[in-house]
């Protein structure tokens, strides 16, 4: 009964039923020798298409995307997509290059977390030498591996700015691991850059724990605010996490109602959830608020939801909200949109 609930739950946050088999196969494993720098000691070219797990300009968008979702109107907005960790059951500190076109967890983070955005705007995901799970838990070694994926997040963005991005606007999204690489790539480096800054008009940082303070660039606070960052996290309501930091200096945005109150969302204003083999589902079914740099979620009358074996949803942080994320994003865009059209008919004058 155990393994078909972890097996039923996993399915309802964005696997399909082989990928999961796949998934659940493995263990997770420790490396068992310090990091050693000699063994990457390279950088990654990013003209090389086998470096990208996807570009839009080389890749069908339509892949991605759920069942059913009409083919939409492309908004000319270029995505960096930095994915999340799936690196568990390694020997090594960093994943290898020959991994790149076989790890299934990087295709499903693509279906289940960068389609949120893909159609609306033009995706690009770099692959990048990951750091392991166990990189979080051990600091000497874990920073080693961290600097060397971050170092490879850091020339794809920059190769994606000179051969790709053509001066346009554009948008980070990232989760987890990615999400500590982006975070670092907007303090260190875009927020650095005026000219750069001025071309990021949206950043979602989802499933950590991000400071409103991490960057110059501020926390977003509603459901039109541009050049900003949004972030969530979420957990069964009264749950509190022991291995990450909550509190008000962390940032939270709530993902139905885009709004930082402590007021519980409506279910009517919740358009669904990603399930498994790409179909959206439940719409209505989830109220969530604001609570201390969390996002809390209160129990569900739906079965199956009930039955995830966790108050910690990490994994679900796109599909809970898949259609609500999508949704906004275009009124974003037509905000932004709009704003440039009185712009120049401003300058006009």
């Amino acid at each position: 009964m155990k393994k078909f609930i972890i097996f039923l739950s996993l399915t309802l946050f964005g696997c399909n039923i082989q990928k999961t088999i796949s998934i659940l196969s493995k263990e997770n494993s420790c490396p068992s020798s310090d990091f050693q720098e000699n063994k990457n000691d390279f950088q990654l070219d990013y003209s090389e298409l086998n470096n990208w797990a996807f570009r839009d300009d080389y890749n069908n968008y339509q892949d991605l995307l759920p069942k059913k979702i009409e083919k939409e109107e492309n908004i000319e907005i270029n995505v960096f997509f930095i994915h999340p960790t799936t690196l568990y059951d390694s020997d090594n500190w960093n994943s290898d290059t020959s991994s790149f076109n076989d790890d299934q967890g990087i295709q499903l983070s693509l279906e289940n977390q960068a389609s949120c955005f893909a159609g609306i705007g033009s995706i690009y995901a770099p692959h990048y030498r990951q750091m392991h799970i166990h990189s979080y838990t051990d600091t000497i070694n874990g920073f080693k591996a961290y600097n060397l994926a971050y170092n490879d997040v850091l020339q794809a963005f920059r190769y994606f700015i000179k051969e790709i991005n053509n001066n346009q606007y554009f948008i980070i999204a990232a989760h987890s691991q990615g999400t500590n690489h982006a975070m670092r790539l907007i303090s260190e480096y875009i927020s650095k850059d005026k000219l750069l800054s001025k071309k990021l008009i949206l950043s979602y940082l989802i499933g950590m724990n991000v400071k409103k303070d991490f960057s110059s660039v501020p926390p977003c606070s509603g459901p039109t605010d541009l050049y900003c960052f949004l972030s969530w996290r979420t957990f069964l309501e009264s749950t509190y996490p022991n291995n990450w930091e909550y509190g008000n200096h962390i940032s939270s945005i709530n993902p139905i109602s885009w709004s930082i109150d402590t007021i519980s969302s409506d279910k009517k204003l919740h358009n669904g959830i990603l399930l498994p083999n790409k179909m959206l589902s439940f719409k209505e079914t989830l109220s969530v608020y604001n609570h201390k740099g969390l996002i809390w979620l209160k129990k569900s009358n739906n079965i199956l939801l009930n039955l995830y074996p966790s108050s910690n949803y990490h994994p679900g942080d796109y599909n809970l909200y898949w259609m609500n994320i999508r949704k906004n994003l275009k009124l974003r865009l037509q905000t932004h949109h709009e704003n440039d059209v009185n712009i120049n008919k401003d300058m006009s004058w």
